[in-house]
């Protein structure tokens, strides 16, 4: 055996993994053990079919959960050795339940319901692409992903009709898991399984994802023992992500408190002297309005003394000039 490894989409909100089949394979590795170098790929255009997850060893190329099992297996890594018959099969009955059932909603709710699709499905694998392919893939998988829903529930014309019948056939789904769980570690027994792996794909994106129409996830989140069981694999084996995500959110929260802390002095500040920069302009404007009234009204008064000094200048003239001219008048007569 070769170095094996594993390229897969990358992680985000706490998952070691954004897309169900990677988390599968990765979630399955382990549980066994195997060693293996995981590479975030950002450009499945070279892989065999164009998606993720694949698995490398030597010359083998691998990229499905089953054919990975089965190769590991012939490793002699195997999860399910403890598994009696039945419940092989009990596990194999299980999984084309999920199939069936759950997947479709999964489906749905990440890539054909237009609010999630728009806000968190796109932007999160377009910001795991490279340029241009960030513009082609999401919009390939949705593709894909409406074809299906059309494929199984073309006969409804309504979308929300889909909707509602793909959703409640996943809460029974749901339900059906939840009861063969009970308060079991993990479902056949203290020790997981393939299936284990595979319940922990579907459940925990559902669990984690910040989905704007969470329908589906609040259903999920609401069975106490299935919310339980995403949190144990969590921990005993994706534990440096899920710190990591922690620590992260908790230093984003403490910087936006101490941004808000920050802020709050030069605020109160801010008010304080808007308010009396708005005080002084009132002021200034009572002021500079009362003054103005004042020197009008002593403008218009002095200007009513100064046009009578005028008139009474001019009749004063107006006299100066008849008694000027009344000695002319009487010596003209003598």
């Amino acid at each position: 055996m070769a170095n094996i490894e594993l390229d897969i989409w990358r992680g985000e909100w706490g998952l070691a993994s954004i897309d169900l089949e990677c988390l599968k394979v990765l979630t399955y590795m382990k549980f066994i053990g195997v060693p293996v170098r995981v590479r975030e790929a950002s450009n499945p255009f070279f892989t065999p079919k164009g998606s993720l997850p694949v698995m490398r060893d030597g010359r083998t190329v691998l990229t499905n959960f089953e054919e990975v099992v089965e190769y590991l297996k012939s490793l002699h890594y195997s999860t399910d050795v403890h598994l009696n018959q039945k419940q092989a099969a009990e596990a194999s009955a299980f999984t084309q339940y999920l199939r069936d059932k759950l997947y479709p909603a999964y489906q749905y709710a990440w890539w054909v319901d237009e609010k999630n699709y728009g806000d968190v499905t796109r932007p999160t694998y377009a910001k795991a692409l490279q340029i241009p392919f960030n513009f082609y893939y999401p919009s390939r998988y949705q593709g894909a992903a409406k074809e299906m829903i059309d494929a199984l529930y073309g006969e409804h014309s309504d979308l929300k009709e889909v909707e509602k019948t793909i959703y409640n056939e996943a809460e029974k789904c749901l339900k059906t898991l939840s009861d063969r769980l009970g308060e079991s570690e993990y479902f056949f027994g203290n020790r997981p399984s393939s299936f284990d792996a595979t319940v922990f794909a579907y459940l925990a994106p559902l669990v984690k994802t910040p989905l704007p129409n969470a329908t589906l996830s609040n259903h999920v989140k609401g069975i106490a023992n299935l919310s339980r069981f995403v949190a144990r694999i969590s921990q005993k084996n994706f534990r440096n992500v899920t710190d990591e995500y922690n620590r992260q959110n908790k230093k984003q929260s403490q910087g936006t408190q101490s941004e808000r802390e920050a802020q709050f002095p030069n605020a109160t500040r801010n008010k304080v002297l808007a308010g009396l920069f708005a005080t002084l302009a009132m002021t200034g404007y009572a002021v500079a309005t009362g003054m103005f009234q004042r020197f009008s009204t002593w403008s218009w008064n002095n200007t009513l003394l100064v046009n009578r000094f005028r008139i009474a200048k001019k009749h004063l003239e107006k006299i100066r000039r008849l008694r000027a001219l009344k000695p002319k008048e009487e010596n003209a007569a003598s």
